[in-house]
């Protein structure tokens, strides 16, 4: 769920019922506990939505199986629900019931749902009719509807609302069921997304008006009212971790908070960019910074989370993933594209990176912006940073220096801003609000961004890129998913970590409900293993050998050169550490150039590790990265 940090929320701290009175602090509260009347100072992170014996199991609704008729019909309740959410009376509800040709018990239905969750999904089921056989019409109904709107409506003929209508009831009487009221047609005209419906009606150049008219993309009003993304190849050559060699410049996928220029979250690999990279930036923008502050032990505080509402991202196809788009609707935060050969709209977070490059271009290893800065500079040669140590250093740039250097746009820090932003200044009313995302919520958001595939149960369990998964979870799915033949053809949703091959989640459509589901062979040593570290190793097995290698196999491999690295890292340990007690004693080095030394321990078990297989897989490379749905 979503917790709405603001004046007059009830929320619950030791399962007891607080009113919130003020945004105190960026991470503070001041409540008043409605059962003792006492005013106390509460943290946010400390705070839920309701109490914790309320609580049910995590259930996740995964966006991408929502139809799009279903949600059609929650953001045109929410539409009409939605000028009562900040301040209702029963004589505005009645009003807006009236307006609207609705029910004054279904507004407050859906009120009600909305409130509790913050998503829009919760709109599709409260308040719809019961009964044997009216949901199978209900969505007969709403697919006629769809289709007439999509094929009639936004058409270059431009049919009015009333020729849309007559349209429907024509389809209705075919079909032999009961058309809709005109005014329920109105309703969902009126909820399309306008950008759409002018481009299908009017042509493309008609979107152009519904774009700001300044030079470039506008600054936001308060803080999270638009975040911009965009992604880049850092100007710096990386090492890897074992053998600290070159392996290349990384990309980056940043996004920024337009009103106070804080950087909201990032995601930095080598993968060239894709729905993945953009789906963990997002994520990580829209969550609590906390862990990887933790991970890599820094102590500033990064206080910038919660749901903006708008997101300005370029129009490239790795931003148009559906599941993005669904996580958009889902949280009410309105996308926006970047419009073709407009480069200019993007200038928040190009002038950010301009920013950040002048403190990468410090480092040993850069490569500078362009052949004239770069001289004689030779990156490859003194590159010396890994991934994660860059990530680290980048981390500690942007929470320690950047947040805190006097913006010149803005004439004061980009923290200062934020929190002004949030907490009001001489001239700034206070914001004092966060749509903040819960444990739960957070978990089925960072779901909802993994790519996803769609596969059939065998007896055996799943297969995903030739690796088998099995629980007795999936044990009642199997009868209903097998033919006479004793195969399946009925497929289901399954999400995978592609840094993490060793599970997948398999999303069961009766309960809404994610179940973790490991590899069937529970030999493997498979938990850190990425896709592309197998996909590579595999692929040089069956290049060497020419024939194809089983799963067993490949894991098994991974694991010996895992193997091989650790007993060569402890070889090196122990040798450096013999020479330096031989220079101390000032006598001659154990490791002769021209006789080998002694091994200093044991060697690999042959059975481990034949002879010469240590220069087996110096030619792997990673893959490039993976397509939205998850493929190679």
């Amino acid at each position: 769920m979503s917790l709405d940090i603001r004046s007059g929320t009830h929320v619950f701290y030791q399962n007891e019922e607080y009113e919130i009175r003020k945004l105190l602090d960026i991470d503070k509260v001041l409540a008043k506990n409605l059962a003792t009347g006492k005013i106390e100072t509460l943290f946010i992170q400390d705070l839920s939505s309701e109490l914790e014996e309320e609580r049910q199991d995590t259930v996740y609704e995964d966006l991408s199986q929502v139809p799009e008729h279903h949600l059609k019909k929650a953001e045109e309740r929410f539409k009409i629900i939605e000028p009562l959410l900040e301040n209702r009376t029963r004589e505005k509800v009645n009003q807006r019931a009236k307006e609207c040709n609705v029910a004054s018990s279904s507004i407050y239905n859906w009120l009600k749902a909305y409130e509790k969750t913050q998503r829009l999904t919760s709109l599709i089921y409260e308040g719809t009719t019961g009964g044997k056989g009216k949901s199978r019409l209900a969505e007969e109904l709403e697919a006629i509807i769809a289709s007439a709107l999509d094929e009639y409506y936004l058409s270059e003929q431009k049919p009015t609302v009333q020729k849309t209508y007559e349209d429907i009831v024509l389809r209705c009487r075919n079909a032999n069921i009961e058309p809709p009221s005109l005014a329920t047609i109105g309703r969902r005209v009126e909820a399309l997304d306008k950008r759409i419906s002018m481009k299908k009606r009017e042509g493309k150049k008609s979107v152009h008006p519904l774009y700001p008219i300044k030079g470039e993309f506008p600054d936001g009003n308060y803080p999270l009212e638009v975040i911009q993304i965009d992604h880049t190849r850092v100007d710096i050559e990386l090492v890897d971790s074992k053998h600290r060699e070159v392996i290349g410049r990384p990309w980056i996928t940043l996004a920024i908070d337009v009103y106070s220029r804080m950087i909201a979250g990032f995601y930095i690999s080598f993968d060239s960019p894709g729905y993945f990279g953009t789906g963990q930036c997002l994520a990580n923008a829209i969550l609590s910074k906390d862990e990887i502050l933790v991970k890599y032990g820094i102590q500033t505080k990064w206080p910038l989370e919660g749901f903006p509402s708008m997101i300005h991202m370029d129009n490239a196809k790795e931003f148009r993933g559906k599941d993005i788009e669904m996580v958009c609707k889902e949280y009410k935060m309105t996308a926006v594209w970047r419009p073709v050969g407009r480069p200019n709209f993007g200038g928040h977070i190009e002038r950010l990176v301009r920013t950040l490059n002048e403190d990468i271009h410090t480092l040993k290893g850069t490569t500078f912006s362009n052949i004239t800065q770069k001289g004689t500079y030779d990156s490859v040669k003194h590159a010396n940073m890994t991934l994660e140590e860059f990530e680290k250093w980048l981390t500690i740039l942007i929470t320690e220096v950047y947040h805190h250097k006097v913006h010149s746009a803005l004439g004061k820090s980009p923290i200062a801003r934020y929190l002004e932003g949030m907490l009001g200044g001489p001239n700034t009313p206070p914001r004092g609000r966060i749509m903040r995302a819960e444990k739960k919520d957070a978990a089925r958001l960072r779901l909802n961004l993994l790519p996803y595939d769609e596969r059939t149960i065998q007896r055996y369990g799943i297969v995903l890129d030739g690796i088998t998964y099995y629980s007795d979870v999936l044990n009642s799915f199997i009868p209903r998913s097998l033919d006479k033949h004793g195969k399946s053809s009925k497929t289901y949703l399954i999400r995978r970590d592609p840094r993490d091959i060793s599970l997948i989640y398999f999303y069961d459509p009766d309960t809404k409900q994610y179940h973790s589901i490991p590899l069937k062979d529970r030999r493997a040593k498979a938990t850190g293993v990425s896709l592309w570290e197998y996909c590579a190793v595999k692929k040089k097995l069956d290049a060497d050998e020419r024939r194809e290698h089983s799963e067993h196999d490949v894991f098994l491999s991974i694991e010996r050169m895992k193997n091989l690295e650790k007993d060569a890292a402890q070889k090196t340990l122990q040798t450096r550490k013999k020479n330096e007690r031989a220079i101390k004693l000032k006598a001659s080095p154990v490791i002769n150039e021209s006789k080998p030394a002694k091994s200093i321990v044991p060697s690999v078990n042959e059975e481990t590790f034949e002879e010469g297989d240590e220069d087996m897989f110096s030619n792997i490379k990673p893959f490039e990265g993976i397509s939205e749905r998850g493929d190679k």
